[in-house]
């Protein structure tokens, strides 16, 4: 694990939120002994960013998703979980809802067409329900599970690489990439979101869903949310300047009640020049 300073401004100022001495699941497929280390969320004390004190460094990160990944799909097969998902009653269909969400505010993107891509996208759910709405669009994703990204790239017909995130991986020149719950997992996430940013054609958009911190106000401390797995949590101003600080610029940011009863900041981001 390593010791950091605030990523966002760089201060070593920081204000204690949550303090972790229960057991951490994830930590024991690292290493238990990380459980006798003294874990904490704080918050900048220059500009309020949260983030994980210490947190996993990049070796960490590895080992952690490649021993987790063994059991990604639990008591369903592949094509079970799919089908699941995919025919989810409108009611209850979180992807349906993100979709029918980033339609809303880019009609003429979604009449048009283009490209998209899903960073981090699964097993596919997510681009599935967004070719149902938008046929035409061209559509690829980037999975690092690889159960998970050779299900999507079945299901969907669609290339889908079988890897981690970095820029220019997928190509470039998207007029939408789409990041869910993907960039609290990130050890840099200023430089994540700098290679989206090259990856998008000029004029086209990021669609980013994340945690929201009011979770710590709302979830009980041992929550999944609030695990090793992810490094950074966010609120409206603390995402807005983080896209600022890479190009963006921020078009839409809305907190979000899901269908399951979570809170999510979403935003839609623009690549201007």
């Amino acid at each position: 694990m390593r010791q950091i300073n605030c990523v966002l401004c760089g201060s070593g100022d920081k204000k204690v939120l949550a303090v972790q001495e229960f057991d951490d699941e994830y930590l024991n497929l690292i290493d238990p002994a990380y459980q006798r280390e003294a874990r904490r969320w704080v918050a900048c004390g220059a500009c309020n960013f949260v983030y994980h004190d210490p947190q996993l460094d990049a070796k960490d990160t590895q080992v952690l998703y490649d021993k987790f990944r063994d059991s990604s799909f639990r008591n369903e097969t592949p094509d079970q979980y799919f089908d699941r998902i995919t025919t989810l009653p409108r009611e209850q269909s979180e992807n349906l809802a993100k979709v029918e969400w980033l339609r809303d505010r880019l009609p003429a993107e979604f009449s048009r067409g283009g490209k998209i891509l899903d960073i981090g996208c699964g097993g596919g759910v997510f681009l599935y329900t967004f070719l149902q709405n938008a046929p035409g669009w061209q559509a690829s994703g980037v999975e690092p599970t690889r159960a998970f990204a050779e299900l999507a790239a079945r299901r969907l017909a669609r290339p889908v690489l079988a890897s981690n995130y970095s820029g220019g991986v997928c190509g470039q020149g998207f007029d939408i990439i789409s990041c869910n719950q993907v960039l609290e997992h990130t050890i840099d996430p200023l430089a994540f979101l700098r290679d989206i940013r090259a990856d998008l054609a000029v004029g086209g958009h990021l669609y980013i869903e994340v945690p929201d911190t009011s979770d710590f106000d709302l979830l009980p401390p041992q929550h999944d949310r609030f695990l090793m797995q992810h490094l950074w949590y966010f609120d409206s101003d603390s995402l807005g300047r983080l896209a600022v600080k890479a190009g963006f610029e921020v078009a839409v940011r809305e907190l979000q009640l899901t269908k399951r009863g979570r809170k999510n900041l979403v935003a839609l981001l623009r690549r201007s020049v």
